[in-house]
């Protein structure tokens, strides 16, 4: 792009061949005009195109969850969310194209070095989930009483995700969510995550399994 100033032409807007001609702020440019693309994506580009639409809409409506979960691992470059991408779409998204599913074993929703719960469980009865954890605290990690406990749910069926209203703590050691009506009868997958109030510590999310939730 370039500037006019009080050139041959003087004062300049508008398209004029493959040059657009504009003013801003009594300043005049030039800039050339985007060129269209000629060749058709290649099947690599198809390919990977269609990895990243498959990760990336699962994770989207996640974000808030993503940003605790990624928090510290975001760069200069690079969001918490863009890091969960990358990562996932290398570990999550298996099939050959234009087939592609996911293992949702393998999704991570966090990741870090902060303890977890220990033996952590996940059941369902009677339309509640119910999440177990242990609640012994760490001196060498400095586990608290006070951390938050994320816990996040999927039902693929109906392509809705379900979590606590609030955060239960480390120190409560289980929660029961009441499944909404219009999920009950489908699969449902569940993972979890520890930290700290600030979110300065996080520990690597755990994928609980599937269940009926019935």
């Amino acid at each position: 792009m370039a500037t006019i100033n009080n050139g041959v032409i003087g004062r300049a807007s508008g398209k004029v061949g493959a040059v657009i001609a504009s003013s801003w702020k009594s300043i005049n440019y030039l800039k050339g005009l985007p060129k269209k693309r000629t060749k058709g994506m290649s099947e690599e580009q198809l390919i990977q195109q269609d990895r990243f639409l498959k990760i990336s809409k699962f994770l989207m409506p996640i974000t808030p969850i993503l940003q605790v979960g990624f928090g510290l691992s975001k760069t200069e470059k690079m969001t918490p969310t863009n890091v969960a991408l990358q990562l996932n779409i290398a570990q999550a998204v298996t099939g050959t194209y234009p087939n592609f599913s996911l293992d949702y074993s393998k999704i991570e929703i966090s990741t870090g070095s902060y303890l977890n719960g220990g033996g952590m469980e996940a059941a369902v009865d009677n339309g509640i989930l119910s999440i177990y954890w242990d609640t012994i605290l760490n001196s060498l990690y400095k586990t608290k009483a006070d951390d938050q406990v994320i816990i996040l749910a999927y039902s693929p069926e109906k392509d809705e995700f379900m979590t606590a209203p609030t955060p239960p703590t480390r120190a409560a050691g289980t929660i029961d969510i009441v499944i909404p009506a219009h999920l009950l009868g489908g699969k449902g997958h569940v993972w979890i995550f520890f930290t700290d109030r600030k979110a300065e510590k996080v520990s690597k999310s755990t994928y609980l399994g599937e269940f009926d939730l019935a």
